[in-house]
């Protein structure tokens, strides 16, 4: 069965030259298993979007829970889906800008509010708006 799952988590020592290293392992992992989604990182704080078969996302999750790299982590979204969103990117990542921001507030999230804030029944949304944006970075 087809799964989406919605997270956010902060981020752990925090270094942005570490992200094309985390998007290169996630897409080459991610593809072995039939998941893709994507990753926004905005003020340290991690908002990925996950979907492919239910055990392979539950799976990933898991390993995320216990990564050292993230703290508090939180599920905005579990459920399962009809279709993916993200079929081309085994894992996407999207740099911030004022459009980025723009759309967030647009899906619930103030202006200076955390991820870790946002509705969850946006997350899903507000992710597919994200990803009409061009700021995506898929390697």
């Amino acid at each position: 069965m087809l799964a989406r799952l919605v997270y956010v988590s902060k981020a752990r020592g925090f270094r942005r030259a570490e992200l094309n290293d985390i998007l290169q392992v996630s897409r080459a992992r991610n593809e072995r298993v039939g998941i893709t989604g994507a990753l926004c990182v905005l003020d340290g704080v991690y908002m990925q979007y996950l979907e492919g078969q239910d055990a392979a996302v539950e799976a990933l999750y898991k390993r995320i829970e216990v990564d050292p790299r993230h703290q508090d982590v939180t599920v905005l979204d579990r459920t399962f889906i009809a279709a993916r969103v993200f079929s081309d990117w085994a894992m996407a990542l999207l740099s911030s800008d004022e459009r980025i921001k723009a759309a967030m507030e647009r899906h619930g999230l103030a202006k200076g509010q955390s991820l870790h804030e946002i509705d969850p029944a946006c997350a899903a949304a507000l992710f597919r708006a994200l990803a009409q944006t061009p700021n995506w970075l898929t390697l």
